[in-house]
């Protein structure tokens, strides 16, 4: 580039941040010779002039009943000038950033006419009402739109405006600017145009936007505000910029560009309005200033935009927020919209039409239904109806009631077990197990009411917890000294009745055996330390495994292959998010949102054991919607699933897999033993536990009738992952067990009461 070329464009940016526009009245002397040295400067690129044109309209509208012809209307301009020249009439209007002047009508005949098409929506005497009022924009996006139809309308006297951003190439999917402007400051770009609307027009900009120190210099100086319009993207100064405007007694109206919604506070009405109407109170605005990208400003923005009543597409786009998208998504449509709600609200409000505070939706998609994409389709099966006792009964072996038992199980015994096993794992802490007490003997059965899954029709994976089940009623028993004998049953006509129990007698207790950790033992779901998990430990848990027939256990340990399992569990879970069937199962029959819901029925996954952050947390409440993941799936997107155990993965001691000959009931059942070995054996060795098994659970439920064939491949390539980083050969998987050491979980899984499981249970064992 050439030195004479840098000249240039360093001359031609002199007027690179001017928003002001030059007035020049030929009348005046002053003006007349800043017009000659703008020519002689050669500062004028282009002159416009339709001066007769808007006299012409001014006359129309001064005698509205009147037709003119056009030489009539050419003869009542002459009369209206008097003599005057008609070049000297009005006033000039010298524009820097772009070298035109423009000839028009000098002040109030210029507004008579720009507002002419105003009444009598805007009567003469609202006008100007309007005309003496002060409104103060913050954020420059939304608040453009804002700004550009108040201006338009003439709805104020002084427009603040305040941002300190600078147009972008993707501000221009919904800024009305052109490229020639990108690098502009936001509030030069929206000064501009209004002074290219208006002239007379009072714009303040605040270029540097608003900060703590400047807050109450754009609310207050140069007289109150009568209305603060908030749009920024700075959650601190969203809720900062409300409790200086509600200590001013000043009206704030906000829009979401997202369905319509325009929020509304009469601070100015009513000054102990709590902020956001109360969806912040929880908020800490020192924390929220702090907030760094847009995943963490989640937490705060949810509540203020109203995360129930958010679209599904805006939903749907949150999720992806820091994945597949940097920041929020907004249209043009919504965001003129927006500015149109906005500027009818506040002016409103101004002219004392509009009193409520509160907020509103004026939303195209319901006002003008329409269909987005196929509708959801989850797959449902009834659930049988709950075991009675009469039923489990019926199905007790017949020869049990003629053959009493040696040593019959007595009630305190039984109380002792059926809790030991009711502190078993479970399939989202489902508890599918019930227990009757007869004839001497403790049967377990299978409560399919309580694990019934349109994606496991095989009901398996109940089978593994039920495992559990027995494996804490005989660690118990050796624990507290009963030799206790078992069965485990399979009879087609009965599948519910899973295994009988039954004493042989006295024995020694054992000492320092597994009973020990039955109550410690437990999910934990926090980071590792990433500390070697060491020979002694890998030792134990082989063994503890191998004490089950037909249990192997697998070990994987190291970042590289612990990151290859992280990978594969995100995979599975990513595509248990998106299934519509899994998607329902989950969050309405496993997640208990609050330790309200989680008391109240005491199973199901308390959202306070997953450890999660705010945004964690928040992420997990948009997740829950639908609509929004059935949006999510047909985008092929939701990354963010993969994300969800991958760190914790790769912060572990060591992943444990537990693989038996094949997966049927039995194995199932056996396999749960196992499991429940390690993890009791892992609880002693001080070792955290975490089960991460949902790419071999999927694979178990892989030829359900809820996945289709795209899914199923996705199912069949994690499964054969696991087998092949696990090297489990010809033998299946059947268990993932997450090894760590970190502090204790700051909640645990509830468990349902004894008589709830206990069918038979004397009022002794009801806790």
């Amino acid at each position: 580039m050439d030195t004479g070329l840098h000249a240039r464009l360093r001359e031609a940016g002199a007027d690179a941040l001017s928003c002001a526009p030059l007035l020049f009245r030929p009348t005046v002397e002053a003006d007349r010779a800043g017009l000659e040295s703008l020519f002689s400067a050669g500062r004028v690129m282009h002159v416009h002039d339709r001066i007769l044109d808007q006299l012409r309209e001014l006359v129309r509208i001064q005698s509205p009943a009147r037709r003119f012809t056009a030489h009539e209307l050419d003869l009542a301009v002459k009369e209206h000038l008097a003599g005057a020249s008609v070049t000297d009439h009005g006033v000039w209007v010298f524009y820097p950033w772009n070298g035109r002047l423009v000839h028009l009508l000098d002040k109030a005949d210029f507004a008579r006419v720009r507002t002419d098409r105003n009444r009598n929506k805007i009567t003469a005497e609202e006008q100007a009402v309007l005309y003496t009022k002060r409104i103060g924009v913050i954020g420059l996006s939304v608040g453009q739109s804002v700004s550009l139809a108040l201006a338009l309308e003439r709805s104020f006297g002084e427009l603040r405006i305040a941002d300190h951003d600078r147009l972008d190439l993707s501000n221009l999917n919904r800024l009305r600017s052109g490229v020639h402007n990108l690098g502009l400051p936001k509030t030069v770009n929206v000064a501009r145009e209004i002074a290219e609307i208006d002239p007379f027009l009072k714009v303040t900009c605040f270029h540097e936007g608003i900060t703590r120190d400047n807050l109450d210099r754009f609310l207050l100086e140069g007289g109150r505000l009568d209305v603060l319009v908030e749009e920024c993207d700075s959650v601190d100064i969203k809720i900062l910029a409300r409790q200086r405007a509600k200590a001013h007694r000043i009206a704030v109206v906000m829009d979401t560009s997202d369905r319509g919604m325009i929020d509304v506070e009469r601070f100015d009405l009513e000054p102990e309005r709590p902020l956001l109407h109360g969806l912040i109170d929880h908020l800490d605005p020192d924390a929220a200033a702090h907030t760094l990208n847009a995943e963490d400003k989640l937490p705060f923005v949810a509540p203020m935009a109203g995360l129930s009543t958010l679209s599904k597409r805006m939903k749907a786009s949150m999720i992806e927020v820091g994945h597949s998208l940097a920041s929020w998504p907004q249209l043009a449509s919504s965001v003129f919209l927006g500015g149109a709600l906005a500027c009818d609200v506040v002016r409103r409000i101004l002219l004392g039409q509009l009193t409520a505070s509160g907020r509103f939706h004026i939303d195209p998609e319901t006002l003008l239904p329409g269909a987005d994409g196929p509708a959801v389709l989850v797959v449902r099966s009834e659930p049988p109806p709950p075991l009675t006792l009469r039923s489990m009964r019926d199905a007790l072996p017949e020869a049990h009631e003629r053959t009493k038992p040696a040593y019959p199980l007595d009630e305190p015994t039984v109380a002792q077990l059926v809790e030991a096993g009711a502190w078993a794992p479970s399939g989202g802490n489902d508890q599918p197990w019930r227990f009757l007490h007869e004839h001497g003997r403790l049967y377990l059965f299978h409560e399919p009411a309580r694990s019934h899954s349109a994606a496991d029709p095989g009901q398996l994976v109940p089978m593994l917890s039920l495992g559990a089940c027995v494996e804490n009623l005989l660690v118990k028993a050796a624990g507290v000294g009963i030799a206790l004998s078992h069965e485990l049953i399979h009879h087609p006509s009965e599948p519910r009745l899973v295994a009988v129990f039954g004493s042989t007698g006295p024995i020694r207790p054992v000492e320092h055996g597994l009973s020990s950790w039955l109550t410690e033992r437990c999910t934990n779901r926090r980071m590792g330390d990433g500390s070697p998990l060491g020979d002694a430990a890998r030792a134990a848990l082989h063994a503890e495994v191998q004490e089950i027939p037909g249990a192997l256990a697998h070990l994987v340990e190291g970042a590289e292959r612990l990151d290859r399992v992280a990978v594969l569990c995100g995979e599975a879970e990513r595509l248990r998010f998106l299934n519509a069937t899994c998607h329902h199962e989950l969050f309405t029959k496993e997640v208990r949102w609050t330790d309200e819901d989680a008391q109240r029925t005491r199973d199901g996954l308390d959202l306070a054991t997953f450890e999660m952050g705010a945004s964690e947390v928040l992420g997990m409440q948009v997740a829950s919607d639908p609509d929004a993941i059935a949006l999510v799936r047909r985008w092929n997107a939701g990354r963010v699933f993969m994300d969800l155990s991958g760190p914790a993965i790769r912060s572990s001691s060591a992943v444990l897999c537990i693989s038996m000959p094949r997966m049927d009931r039995e194995h199932a059942l056996l396999a749960g033993r196992a499991m429940e070995r390690a993890w009791l054996r892992a609880t002693g060795l001080g070792l955290a536990v975490h089960p991460i098994s949902a790419p071999i659970l999927l694979g178990l439920m892989a030829h359900s009738a809820v996945f289709d064939t795209k899914e199923r491949e996705a199912i069949g390539h994690c499964a054969g992952g696991i087998r092949e980083v696990f090297a489990t050969g010809d033998r299946s998987p059947a268990f993932l067990l997450r090894l760590f050491r970190a502090p204790a979980p700051s909640v645990r899984s509830l468990r349902l009461p004894l008589n709830t499981i206990w069918a038979n249970a004397p009022a002794m064992a009801i806790p």
